[in-house]
């Protein structure tokens, strides 16, 4: 029973990882190696103009769900870790 929400805690980033992955591949984030492959060398700063610096972006809501998420199944893998030690005193 103690193996339990860490099974649910490495099955449930494995499906996240694999989620972010695949998003990756559709949106095509892979699809240019020999660029991606000199990117650090390069002088000049990389910044995506922002329509409306002032208003958080679709991207920001969906990071902070992903934290907010990962929280959430840490304190659930956390509740049953300890539920399952003080009950078994």
């Amino acid at each position: 029973m103690y193996y339990l929400p860490w099974v649910f805690l490495v099955a449930a980033s494995l499906w996240v990882s694999l989620a972010a992955f695949f998003w990756g591949l559709k949106s095509g984030q892979f699809t240019d190696q020999t660029r991606a492959r000199f990117l650090p060398l390069r002088d000049e700063a990389i910044s995506p103009s922002l329509k409306n610096p002032s208003k958080p972006s679709r991207e920001v809501y969906f990071l902070f769900g992903i934290l907010g998420l990962g929280c959430l199944i840490l304190a659930f893998t956390l509740f049953l870790a300890l539920g399952s030690y003080f009950r078994g005193r």
